[in-house]
Formats: C-alpha cells, sequence, structure tokens
C-alpha cells in the first residue's frame, strides 16, 4: 500500500511538474491563457494575457471589462460567450484590437467549450499578439495593390515560367499581356499562339533571346514586333529575370511586356518633323549667312563711311580750330578774343560729338580694344576732378571727392577708358544738377574697395548728384544709344545721348556693370564697379611717399570727418600724425616736417596770422582751407602753402605736403582764374603761348628749314604753313603723294608731315615708295608723321605698319605741333 501511495505521489510530482513546463513553454510563447465558467460568470485569465493587454498581473480582469477595452467594432464577437446554447466542443476564434499606450494593437483570441470539474460546460482559450503579421499582411497587400495599379497605369504585361518535375516549362502571363497581343483568354499560357504573333524579322532574335537567358541565366532584354490579328504592327519591350532554386539550378524566370508603340509612334513623327526643321534650318541658315554677310558688308561700309566722314570733318575742323588758335595769339579786343574762346569751345565740342559717334560705332562693331597696363586711380581721379572744378565752381555747385585710402597705388587696367567712364559720369552730373534759391547744387564723386584677393581688385566708382533725376521708365532705356531723359533735354542740356551708352558698354568691355539709381527732382546715383588686376610691377612691397615724415594737424574749425580723412590718407602713405587739441602745443611743432592747420572760415584768418608770427619756422606750414576762401587767405598769408578742400583728391594732399616739406608754394586752379580755357594749364612748361603773338612771329626768326608738307586741301596747307612758321620752321608744300615723292627725291628733308588722304597717290602708299627707295639707294630713313583726320581704331596702326614714325590727329593745334615737329625734327 505504502509502495502505491508512493507511486501515485510520484505521478503527481511528475504531472506537476510537466504542466509547470507547459506553463513556462506557453508563457515563453507569448501564449496567454484564459477560462470562463459561463454558468458562475468565474474568469480566469494568465498574468502573461494580462501582460499582452498592458495590465498589471494582479488586475481583476472580467471578461466583460475585457469586451469594454476591446475597439468599438470588435466588441460583438464576444457576445457568442453569453449563449446559452454553448455545447461541448464548440471552437470559437476571432481577430480583435485594443488601444495600448495609445497605440492599436491586434489580437487574436481561440476557445473551446469542455467540462470541467464540477461537470459544467466551461470555456477554456488562448490569445495571442498579432499585429506584426497584421501589419504585414497589410503591407503585402497595398504593394501588390500598387503593383496591379502600376501595371494598369502603365499597361505593363506580366508573364512568367516554371520548370516543372518533368525538366519542361510551364507558360504564364496575365490578362494584360493577353490583351496586349490580341490573344483569347484560352490562349494564356500558350507560348506557341504568342510566337504565331511575333513579327517575322523579330521572330527568330526574340526566341533566340529567351533560351539564351534560359541557358545562362542573364537578365532578359529585348524590343521586337508583334503582328495583331487585323494586322496592326506593335512595339514591345520585354525584360525578365532568372529564379534559381536551392541547388542554384535555374528554376523560373519572371518578367514584364511594355507596349512602346506610342512611343515609336512619337518618335516617327519627331524625326518627320526634325527632318522638316533640319531642312528649314539649313534654309534659315543660309538666309542668315547671306544676311550676316549683307551686314558685315554694309558694318564695313559703315566703318569706312564714318572714317572717311572723320576724315572730312576733321579737316575743316582743323583748318577752324588751328585758325582760331593762331588768332587767340594776336592781340585783339576783349569782345573779339570772347567770339573767338566761343568759337573754339563750340569747335571742341562738335569734334567730342564726333569722338562719340565714333566710339560707338567700334563698341558696336567689336572694334573696341582695352589695353592692360599699370596706372594709378588717384591720378586718374585728380585729373578728372581738376578739369572740372572750374564747371562746378560756374554753376556754383558743391563737388566733392572721397577716396578710399586703401586703393594700391597702382592697380593694372584701361586708365583711359576708366578715366573716360568717370569724366563722361560726372560731366553728366554737373550738365544737370544746378544750384537755385531754394537748393545748394551738390555732386559727390566716392571712390572705394569692394573687394579684393591676391590677384583681383573690385573698385566701385559712385557719383551721387541732387540733380533733376530720371524717371523709372526713362532709365530702363538709359544706357541706349542717343537716348536722353526728355526730348526736350537735347535742347536744353546738348549732346547726343551717347555718353551712357559708352559708359554701359566700356563697363561691360572691362568685366563690370553699372547701375542706376534715381527719383526725379531728388537726384541720381550712378554706380560703376569695376575690376582691375593686382599690379604685377610693384607686388613686392607697398609703396609709401611720406614713409617716415612726421606731421602736427591743428583743426581750427573744419569737420571732423574731413579731418579723419585726411589722416588716413596720410597714415595709408607712412606719415606720422599727432593731432594737436590747441594752440598751446604748437610750440612742439617744430619737430615735426609739416604742421598742417585746418580751417573752413574766413573769421579764423586773423588767428592763422598769429600763429605763423608765433612760429620760429613757418615754411613748413600747410593751411587746408575751402576753395572759395582761398583768394582772401592768400592775401592774408601770401608765402604760405595752401591745401584747396571740398574737393580735395588723394594726389593734391599728397603734392600739397611734399610742396610744404620743400618749401614750394601749391599751383591750384583757384590761383589760374586769369586762365580762362583749361587747355592753357597743359601749355605751362611747354610752349609760352601767351607771350608769341602773330605780330611778334613775322618778324625775322632764324628759320629751321627742311621740312617738307604733303596736304591736297587748300585751307590745311595754308593753316600748317602758318603754324610752322609762328613757330619758327620753313616749310616746302607737296599737293599731293606723286608730288612728295619728286620733292623727297629732290632734296634732303629732315621731317615730313603727310596727310593720309589724298588724290592720285595717299599718304600710305607715298610713305611705302619713299621707303623702297631709302633701302634701295642705302640713304638714311626720313622721319615721316601722319596728319590726318582719320579716327578710326587700327588707323594709327596702318599709319605705323606703311612705314611712318608716328601719328597725329586732326584739329591740330599749335602746342599739339610743336609736340609732334620737337619730337622727329633732326637737328644738325
Amino acid at each position: 500500500m505504502d509502495n502505491q501511495n508512493k507511486k501515485q505521489s510520484t505521478n503527481v510530482t511528475f504531472a506537476e511538474s510537466k504542466l509547470h513546463r507547459l506553463s513556462h513553454a506557453i508563457c515563453g510563447a507569448d501564449i496567454g491563457i484564459w477560462e470562463f465558467t459561463p454558468h458562475t460568470q468565474e474568469c480566469y485569465f494568465s498574468p502573461k494575457l494580462k501582460k499582452l493587454i498592458g495590465l498589471p498581473i494582479d488586475h481583476p480582469l472580467t471578461l466583460n471589462e475585457l469586451r469594454e477595452r476591446t475597439s468599438h467594432t470588435y466588441q460583438h464577437h464576444f457576445n457568442i460567450f453569453d449563449s446559452e446554447n454553448l455545447t461541448l466542443g464548440t471552437q470559437c476564434n476571432f481577430d480583435f484590437k485594443i488601444k495600448i499606450a495609445e497605440t492599436e494593437r491586434w489580437f487574436e483570441l481561440r476557445s473551446e467549450v469542455f467540462l470541467n470539474e464540477e461537470n459544467q460546460c466551461a470555456i477554456t482559450g488562448s490569445l495571442t499578439d498579432r499585429t506584426q503579421e497584421k501589419e504585414a499582411l497589410t503591407a503585402l497587400s497595398l504593394a501588390i495593390e500598387a503593383r496591379d495599379n502600376a501595371l494598369d497605369a502603365g499597361d505593363i504585361g506580366n508573364w512568367q515560367a516554371e520548370l516543372n518535375s518533368e525538366n519542361e516549362w510551364i507558360w504564364s502571363w496575365d490578362n494584360r499581356a493577353n490583351k496586349m497581343f490580341a490573344l483569347q483568354p484560352e490562349d494564356i499560357g500558350n507560348i506557341d499562339r504568342w510566337i504565331q504573333h511575333l513579327h517575322p524579322d523579330d521572330k527568330e532574335p526574340a526566341i533566340d533571346a529567351i533560351q539564351h537567358c534560359l541557358v545562362t541565366g542573364e537578365i532578359y532584354n529585348e524590343q521586337y514586333r508583334s503582328v495583331l490579328p487585323d494586322g496592326e504592327v506593335i512595339y514591345v519591350h520585354a525584360r525578365a529575370k532568372i529564379g534559381r532554386d536551392d541547388q542554384n539550378r535555374i528554376c523560373r524566370i519572371d518578367g514584364v511586356c511594355v507596349n512602346q508603340t506610342p512611343f515609336f509612334n512619337i518618335q516617327a513623327k519627331l524625326q518627320e518633323a526634325n527632318d522638316q526643321a533640319e531642312a528649314r534650318v539649313k534654309a534659315r541658315t543660309l538666309e542668315l549667312q547671306q544676311a550676316k554677310e549683307r551686314a558685315e558688308q554694309a558694318n564695313q561700309t559703315k566703318s569706312s563711311f564714318l572714317s572717311m566722314m572723320s576724315h572730312e570733318l576733321r579737316t575743316p575742323m582743323n583748318a577752324v580750330l588751328g585758325s582760331l588758335d593762331l588768332l587767340s595769339l594776336s592781340k585783339q579786343t576783349p569782345e573779339s578774343r570772347d567770339l573767338i574762346e566761343t568759337a573754339t569751345t563750340s569747335a571742341k565740342n562738335l569734334i567730342f560729338i564726333l569722338n562719340d559717334i565714333l566710339d560707338i560705332n567700334k563698341i558696336e562693331a567689336g572694334k573696341m580694344q582695352l589695353e592692360q597696363r599699370d596706372f594709378s586711380i588717384t591720378e586718374v581721379i585728380d585729373n578728372v576732378v581738376q578739369i572740372y572744378y572750374p564747371l562746378a565752381n560756374g554753376k556754383r555747385i558743391k563737388l566733392d571727392v572721397t577716396e578710399d585710402p586703401t586703393i594700391p597705388k597702382y592697380l593694372e587696367g584701361d586708365a583711359v577708358k576708366v578715366r573716360q567712364i568717370i569724366f563722361n559720369l560726372l560731366g553728366n552730373a554737373l550738365k544737370f544738377t544746378s544750384t537755385t534759391t531754394e537748393k545748394q547744387g551738390e555732386v559727390q564723386l566716392n571712390i572705394n574697395i569692394v573687394e579684393h584677393n591676391s590677384i583681383i581688385y573690385k573698385v566701385a566708382f559712385s557719383i551721387v548728384d541732387n540733380g533733376i533725376g530720371i524717371e523709372k521708365e526713362t532709365q530702363k532705356k538709359l544706357f541706349t544709344p542717343f537716348i536722353q531723359a526728355q526730348r526736350s533735354t537735347t535742347r536744353e542740356y546738348g549732346g547726343t545721348g551717347l555718353g551712357l551708352a559708352i559708359c554701359g558698354n566700356l563697363a561691360q568691355l572691362m568685366g563690370g556693370e553699372i547701375a542706376l539709381t534715381s527719383c526725379p527732382n531728388e537726384g541720381s546715383t550712378f554706380k560703376v564697379e569695376l575690376p582691375f588686376w593686382r599690379s604685377k610691377q610693384h607686388t613686392d612691397e607697398p609703396i609709401y611717399q611720406l614713409e617716415g615724415t612726421k606731421i602736427a594737424l591743428l583743426n581750427i574749425d573744419e569737420t571732423h570727418n574731413t579731418q579723419e580723412l585726411i589722416i588716413q590718407h596720410l597714415e595709408s602713405e607712412g606719415a606720422r600724425i599727432e593731432v594737436l587739441e590747441s594752440e598751446k602745443q604748437l610750440s612742439s611743432a617744430k619737430e615735426y616736417d609739416t604742421l598742417l592747420i585746418l580751417v573752413s572760415s574766413h573769421q579764423h584768418f586773423a588767428q592763422l596770422k598769429n600763429i605763423q608770427h608765433k612760429l620760429s619756422d613757418s615754411s613748413h606750414l600747410l593751411v587746408a582751407t575751402c576753395r572759395n576762401e582761398i583768394s582772401t587767405l592768400r592775401k592774408i598769408l601770401p608765402q604760405t602753402a595752401i591745401l584747396p578742400l571740398h574737393p580735395m583728391t588723394r594726389l593734391q594732399l599728397i603734392n600739397s605736403i611734399h610742396r610744404s616739406m620743400d618749401n614750394e608754394l601749391c599751383l591750384d586752379l583757384d590761383d589760374l582764374d586769369d586762365l580762362d580755357d583749361l587747355d592753357d594749364l597743359d601749355d605751362l612748361g611747354e610752349l609760352d603761348l601767351e607771350q608769341l603773338s602773330i605780330e611778334e612771329a613775322t618778324q625775322p626768326l632764324p628759320d629751321k628749314a627742311g621740312i617738307l608738307v604733303v596736304e591736297d586741301n587748300p585751307l590745311n596747307q595754308k593753316l600748317i604753313l602758318k603754324q610752322l612758321s609762328t613757330l619758327g620752321y620753313s616749310c616746302d608744300l607737296a599737293h599731293d603723294g606723286l608730288d612728295g615723292i619728286e620733292h623727297w627725291k629732290s632734296a634732303d628733308y629732315k621731317l615730313v608731315l603727310t596727310d593720309c588722304h589724298m588724290p592720285n597717290l595717299d599718304g600710305y602708299d607715298m610713305t611705302k615708295k619713299i621707303r623702297e627707295l631709302e633701302e634701295e639707294s642705302g640713304k638714311e630713313a626720313t622721319p615721316i608723321v601722319a596728319v590726318t583726320g582719320a579716327a578710326m581704331t587700327g588707323d594709327a596702326e596702318h599709319c605705323l605698319s606703311t612705314g611712318m614714325n608716328d601719328f597725329v590727329s586732326k584739329p591740330l593745334i599749335l602746342k599739339d605741333l610743336k609736340k609732334i615737329v620737337e619730337k622727329w625734327y633732326v637737328n644738325d
């Protein structure tokens, strides 16, 4: 009995152990267990089940609560457990969703009716999480639907084949592919029916390509044609990929086919259109080529016409300006001199207009060339300002200049073009600005560096005025040739409307840009940004013009901005500046190379006089004052160097410091009020024309002989003979090139001055013949200088290429003739 009990106990222990292991296995498989007895309404839910639905394991869960936690859509599934007709073995399985931590999860509930220990019907079952399976199935369903939609939208057929156990290929394709080849429903999978519809020319290549793919496993990619029952030919593009079994043997092929007939039809139409277009293009190209040749011929004709027009206009203008130039040297009444100056100004304006027309023609013809050389922006600015200040002063316009002290002394670029742009823009600003009782006219020229690196500097030139301004609509076309702001502008202000067009084209040619902002009756701002190369000849070290110079600066009543600008300019040139706070510090002024005093009002000139008396040495005193105060200051301090302000250029400042240190008086435009024409400034130190008169020239002079003049125009003959006589030269006259050669043969001339365009034989061919004769005879070459009215691009080069030594353009005034003759006249 004990052994039997012991055996039973062992069996129970074994059963309990087995049950425990089974419970662990179920729990490890994430399966929840539950049981429900409808008669007693008793429920049991395993800890794993509670954990799966997000409840603590000690939560007293009931079947009704589980139903309430279920999404409303699925709660009706639980109604089966309320039925009293449940029979033994009845199974109930369904899926439902429960929201756990804001996330809906899928569960599968499985159950079966059984008899418990009390012989009552009870329900037991399991609960498993099916969220991942549901999401995978949903994604798969969407993918299949998306694939089918895409294939339907693209009219793409799907086809495949599998290798059966008898090593035969079993083919199949979908309805889209069947419809594409116009086959019957019963033809699906019948490969022979597909082959029958292949185009005769494509049948063998298409079949061979499939066989090759099935043998080698390579990608199938083939285009072929198919003939439909109604005779229509379609173009099909098919692609497929091989599949392999677990032993890496080819066992299937899956592919698609696309009906590309619409694309081939479009391609054919495009090819036809392309052929037609090419034919039209060829015809149009021929027309354009002919038009281009006509345009080039017309442009060449225009250039030749302008060149000849230039010569024909400059020839009489040469006589006019030259005669006026000579006439101005004779004794005249004030009224006569005024008329001479008026005529001279008008003649020069006509030359400027002619130059503008020639410039715009060169730009449009693409013949405008840039010259890259080292130049000083500071010198260009000073030159332009010095020329325009008298005009600004005459119109009572306040002209001011601000230069960036960091601009290098030398940059590489085309100085002539830069000067032309600034000259035009500043001239326009002064032309269209005026001072009235209501408004002070102002023009500001600003120059600053926009950006720079080790290779290039980009410099901005801004010209700001408060003149008449420009309408917005007009601004859009203002850089077009012959356009001015208003029709009345030309009548009121003069000009051709070419200046801005030239500026815009020159800026673009130099790689820069020009911008305009303007408002009517408020003024305009023209900003030109130009790139310049860093100087290659001055890269070793900076050039300091005032290195080591000690300067004391005392500001009596000038603005702080002016003082700071002067200091920046001087320090950028290497000078050491000490700003004096008052006169009391002047006792130490002798320790400096220059004492610079800034004073703007004549009310402080008496104070300046006292300062001069207190200085033990006033020879190095430099006073900076407004230009309109200079004449007053000069009377008070006649021996003191003066620096003019407003405008003041950087070059003026540096030169004034040098003159002060050298104890020289500064010569400025304000000191030259008695010179009515700015051209007279160029004559200083070159030719004292003021001291030379026609009457004096008629007195017996020791003439220098040996000049041959070759000129066909009687007026120009008369003029140049008079000019040479005035300069003390006697000459012979030839009327054309042939006559010039005969004269040259008969005498040994020291210089030949010749026109270029003459009848019988022009100056070019005459020069070539003379050079040939010189070479044959071994004779020393005679200097030959062209004096012509031509001014087109290449004229100077052409003169030099024919053997001439130099080139001077008409109109030729006395000082220009003097320079060229002195340069080439051979003295014994």
